[in-house]
């Protein structure tokens, strides 16, 4: 039995780090990173609080968070929240962590969404430096504003009856795109940082296994900026979240 409070959380390019760790320091949880292992033993009970923070892909949950949700032991009296980051809207991802949780007979209690810095690199070109610090300073007050409102077990989730998009739908094929060119070094953080274990060296580069998240993080991280996909990015930022480190984003060991 784990009752401890626990925020599990999912991240490519640091923005739903950023926000687990706010609101891990105000509400005094424990931080456990969404990767293929899910956990042993039953988490929560009465007085306890489980957080799921994760980016929203495509208005949906990011399929390795579903996964997740779905295998992970929860006891049904538990607070049960979430926060999405996002570009746009999530509430239809809070909508779809809902029904995961109603599925195994447990209520979503509290969710909401907070806007950050632009980061999906694949289909627009990122914040550039100058606007990410306003955005995260305004997001400051914001995260704290939402772990208040955890703390007092504040109930209310932005659920809406709407229709997923399906843009999101087998888009883990979608990664054949992926190359690194000749500024590779080989260092093999892209391995490294791959939440689901979806790269593999060969040849002393990367190659991609075809069950991509599309979080973006081997190409934000990559330090040489040798990863390219397609011909989209070759003239686009790179965004990582300022406030985290790239050795906090590195998966966590797998037995």
């Amino acid at each position: 039995m784990n009752n401890q409070s626990t925020i599990f959380w999912f991240s490519g390019t640091g923005n739903s780090l950023y926000a687990a760790k706010q609101l891990s320091a105000e509400i005094n949880a424990q931080l456990v990173q969404i990767t293929e292992t899910v956990p042993s033993g039953v988490f929560g009970g009465k007085g306890t609080k489980i957080g799921f923070v994760f980016p929203s892909y495509y208005l949906h949950l990011p399929r390795a968070v579903k996964a997740f949700v779905e295998k992970i032991e929860i006891k049904p009296d538990t607070y049960i929240f979430t926060v999405v980051t996002m570009g746009a809207v999530g509430h239809g991802s809070i909508t779809a962590m809902n029904r995961a949780l109603k599925a195994k007979g447990l209520k979503l209690n509290y969710g909401k969404g907070i806007k950050m810095p632009d980061n999906y690199v694949l289909l627009y070109n990122p914040s550039d430096s100058k606007k990410v610090e306003p955005i995260l300073d305004k997001n400051d007050k914001r995260l704290a504003e939402i772990a208040a409102d955890i703390k007092a077990e504040k109930q209310g989730a932005a659920v809406l009856p709407i229709m997923f998009n399906n843009m999101y739908k087998n888009i883990e094929r979608l990664d054949v795109k992926f190359t690194a060119n000749d500024k590779c070094n080989g260092c093999g953080l892209c391995e490294k940082i791959c939440p689901v274990r979806n790269i593999k060296p060969e040849n002393n580069k990367p190659t991609w296994l075809h069950h991509c998240e599309h979080c973006v993080a081997c190409i934000s991280w990559c330090p040489a900026k040798a990863i390219e996909y397609g011909e989209k990015t070759q003239t686009r930022n790179r965004y990582c979240n300022p406030r985290i480190k790239v050795s906090e984003m590195v998966r966590v060991q797998e037995e």
